[in-house]
Order: structure tokens, then C-alpha cells, then sequence
């Protein structure tokens, strides 16, 4: 093929699938130099787990080490979901990143609604970050998109986080999230 260099040693197609997967991986690092490590699973959790009566309340928490972000342009892509509890109270979701309130929903009356937020940091030094975040809900015409911009710096390990509020306990629960780094 024009173009591409030659692999060698060849590929022996009369292989266990076993092998062959080692020798596919074994040709890529021979192609690419080595294999980068992205996309790469950061964190995931399986919930539910909801808010504390009357209080922001920390539903999960993942630390982000120095070096995870450690190219301009490397991202954690962020999938979450949850529900609320079906009452008229109020309810707030937050994702916070090294302290900074990257995304809030504000006091809300989601009434028994399911919903999701997809977002990704961005990193665009060593202390600055773009972030865009899409969170719908099945309440009524309820879609949020945004896009910020936050200082964090990178040389320490930090944490997103996930908050809930509500009126009572388990106003707001998070099911699921998972984190990935790509970079």
C-alpha cells in the first residue's frame, strides 16, 4: 500500500485469536512508536446515592492527579445521570472542578424527572481550562448547554465533584458517572 511502511515481522494469519490480538498490538506500537494511553477510564461509579436533608451535599468525587491533563488540548470527558425525587421541592446539581462551580442547575422544581449531563474539561495550559457542559432532563423543555472557561491549576491534584441540594434527603440522587481521559 502507498504510503504506509512495511510491517515486519508479517502478520501470520494461521493464529489462536489470542495471538493474533498480540501481534495486531505488537504492529501498532511498531506503526505509532507506542501506544498512547487515552482514551483511558478515569473513574466510574454506580449508584444511587442522594443528597442530605437541607445541605449541598457531595454525591461523588473523583481526584484528578498531576500529569492527567498534562498536553494542551488533552480533555476528561464526563457522563452522568440520576433522577429526582417526584415532589415539588426545590433541587440543585452542581460539577465543581478543583473548587471552581464549572455547572449549576439552580434551585429547581424537578418533579420525578430523569436526567443527564455530558461535559468535557479541556485543558488549555497549566492553569486554564475550557469546559462545555449539556445536561437535559424529562421535565418540561429543561436543556441547559454551556460553555465556560476556569483557572485550575494543574501541578495539584484535583478533584471533580458532583453536589446535590435539596429540601429532603435523596431530593437529587446521581446513578451513574463515568470519566474518561482523552488526550
Amino acid at each position: 500500500m502507498a504510503g504506509f511502511r512495511s510491517i515486519t515481522p508479517n502478520i501470520n494469519i494461521n493464529t489462536t485469536s489470542g495471538q493474533l490480538r498480540t501481534e495486531l498490538l505488537n504492529t501498532f506500537t511498531r506503526l505509532d512508536g507506542s501506544l498512547a494511553l487515552a482514551p483511558y477510564q478515569l473513574s466510574s461509579f454506580l449508584g444511587p446515592v442522594g443528597n442530605g436533608a437541607g445541605t449541598e451535599s457531595t454525591l461523588d468525587s473523583t481526584t484528578i492527579t498531576t500529569g492527567t491533563l498534562a498536553k494542551s488540548a488533552s480533555s476528561i470527558l464526563i457522563f452522568a445521570c440520576g433522577k429526582t425525587t417526584a415532589n415539588a421541592n426545590n433541587k440543585t446539581l452542581r460539577l465543581k472542578f478543583g473548587g471552581v462551580e464549572l455547572f449549576t442547575t439552580g434551585a429547581q422544581a424537578f418533579n420525578g424527572v430523569d436526567w443527564t449531563l455530558n461535559a468535557e474539561i479541556v485543558r488549555t495550559s497549566s492553569t486554564t481550562q475550557t469546559t462545555w457542559i449539556q445536561f437535559f432532563s424529562t421535565a418540561t423543555l429543561t436543556q441547559k448547554i454551556t460553555v465556560t472557561t476556569s483557572s485550575v491549576n494543574l501541578a495539584n491534584n484535583q478533584t471533580i465533584l458532583f453536589t446535590g441540594e435539596g429540601t429532603l434527603a435523596n431530593d437529587i440522587s446521581l446513578y451513574y458517572h463515568k470519566m474518561t481521559l482523552l488526550t
